[in-house]
């Protein structure tokens, strides 16, 4: 009886652990057929084992075994403790991820560290996510917004629950499942994306105390944040710096006089057609009084006249020298395939603020070549060089055409042509405020070029240093590359899952049953 009795434990024992792998599996049926089986086994185990069981629990082995026990629970309750007091007074984390997923940005990292406010943020998301997409979104903001609240105890975080707290739903106005609201000083800012870019720009829209507005000169052809055409247009310029917080707007002087008092920064966009002599002057007075002002023009040798030539002029007034040439690059190496060699592509840069974080490639499409002249510039600046032609390129493999439309025709002429270095960006800085960043170019950050290579950090990074808002330096997404050979089908699924959850564990289980069979 006693072995009948043992025998229906094993048996049980083995039925119910096929019982929780079918639970795991969803498979209910034969969930059911070993539940059931499982059961009545452990039935005739209790009838026919009674007194094999009392025996147990009454013998010295199973007083030692109940002490080890309760020194094992013991242990892992101290285990346990320690653990909470670490989490609660040590919340530290290790990424260890290849793109340092769960890593904040330099950027971000310094304003939460500025950070002398309180910041609410309410997370509208469904505590009980009715699909892997929502489970998806929720477990992304928590994560994001738990990296913000580890960096700085200024950030308060509350999840809401999006479908059950129905009036503070209504109250903050929400509309769209999945919306983060930003609150302080009395401001809200709603973000409907998990992104740590849009996190960081709402931290900051709600914590400045002034709005800044970026103005685009317009009516001469320049380029302009209403154009959405995908290759050369400017409307991903505009969102982008909507995203950091900037207002933009346009400004025309043909019917205003001077530029507006609360322009942060001034941009200028490749102009086409020339300024009149009151346009001219009104930037000139805008910088005279601690201005900032971005400038990019794109080469046009082959006009009669130069119709940038008043802006020209102005800036060599501060000690750039803006040629009359265009930058060709013989190197396959340093130059863009598709656009030849008169398409520079820029990988090393030089030391400044606005080229601190700047780590993917700049390509530009027909730029002119600048040249520093501080002795000639009307006051005392301080004039850096941002981008240049790798120095390993000789004389003959890169300069700046002056004559020659068509590169593939170009020769270097000595005494016509400008010789390296060839610079292709510069930052001016004065003691009065007054800042200037002068690009030969302007198709680098286009819709075309934005995202896609390091022209958008560029153009963003020099707009952020001119208005002063050097931690808004552009925070560039991490490309989510997949690591994966290949996906598993859903055989191989199922496989997996019965290999490490019941037959590997049945298999050791057994190999024990059966030495401990032998050793009786």
């Amino acid at each position: 009886m006693q072995k009948n009795g043992m025998l229906f434990g094993f048996i049980a024992l083995i039925l119910l652990c096929g019982a929780f792998a079918s639970y795991l599996l969803r498979s209910k049926i034969i969930l059911a057929f070993f539940l059931l089986f499982g059961c009545v086994s452990l039935g005739m185990f209790l009838v026919f084992g009674f007194q094999s069981i009392v025996g147990i629990l009454s013998s010295r082995q199973a007083k030692y075994s109940a002490n080890v026990a309760a020194s094992v629970l013991a242990l892992c309750g101290i285990a346990v403790i320690i653990n909470l007091l670490v989490v609660t007074k040590f919340d530290k984390a290790v990424d260890l991820t290849t793109d340092k997923w769960y890593t904040l940005s330099g950027q971000t990292l310094g304003i939460l560290q500025k950070l002398d406010q309180e910041v609410k943020v309410s997370a509208f998301f469904s505590s009980n996510p009715q699909s892997e997409t929502e489970k998806r979104q929720y477990d992304q903001a928590k994560d994001l917004l738990a990296m913000y609240h580890r960096q700085s105890s200024k950030v308060k975080i509350e999840f809401v629950d999006s479908y059950v707290q129905v009036k503070k739903v209504e109250e903050y106005g929400i509309r769209a499942h999945g919306t983060t609201v930003f609150e302080a000083n009395g401001k809200k800012e709603r973000v409907t994306v998990i992104d740590e870019q849009k996190f960081t720009s709402a931290i900051l829209k709600v914590t400045r105390e002034e709005e800044k507005k970026v103005y685009f000169l317009i009516g001469h052809g320049e380029k302009s944040t209403d154009d959405f055409d995908p290759m050369k247009g400017y409307h991903r310029v505009g969102d982008a710096l909507e995203n950091q917080g900037y207002l933009v707007e346009n400004l025309s002087l043909s019917t205003q006089k001077k530029v507006p008092k609360d322009c942060t920064a001034l941009v200028i966009a490749a102009p086409k057609s020339a300024f009149i002599g009151h346009e001219v002057n009104a930037v000139r007075r805008y910088l005279n009084h601690g201005g900032k002002l971005l400038l990019m023009l794109d080469p046009m040798i082959e006009a009669e006249t130069n119709p940038n030539q008043p802006l020209i002029d102005l800036i060599a007034s501060w000690g750039v020298q803006i040629n009359n040439d265009y930058v060709l690059v013989l190197d396959p190496r340093f130059f863009y395939v598709l656009g030849g060699p008169s398409a520079p592509v820029v990988m090393d840069f030089e030391f400044h603020p606005i080229m601190r974080f700047q780590e993917l490639p700049i390509i530009f499409q027909d730029v002119r070549s600048l040249t520093l002249q501080p002795k000639n510039a009307i006051k005392n600046v301080k004039i850096s060089a941002l981008t240049k032609i790798s120095d390993q390129i000789s004389v003959e493999g890169s300069w700046g055409e002056t004559k020659q439309k068509n590169w593939q025709l170009a020769k270097y002429n000595v005494g016509e042509d400008t010789s390296p270095p060839l610079l292709m960006a510069v930052a001016v800085e004065e003691e009065d405020g007054v800042r200037i960043v002068v690009i030969g170019d302007s198709d680098f950050t286009s819709n075309l070029f934005l995202s896609s290579t390091g022209g958008g950090d560029f153009f963003l990074n020099s707009v952020n240093w001119l208005t002063l808002e050097e931690d808004l330096i552009s925070i560039s997404p991490i490309d989510p590359r997949s690591h994966s050979l290949r996906k598993m089908t859903a055989n191989e699924v199922i496989f997996v899952q019965l290999m490490s959850i019941f037959l590997i564990p049945t298999f050791v289980f057994l190999t024990g049953v059966i030495v401990w069979w032998r050793r009786r």
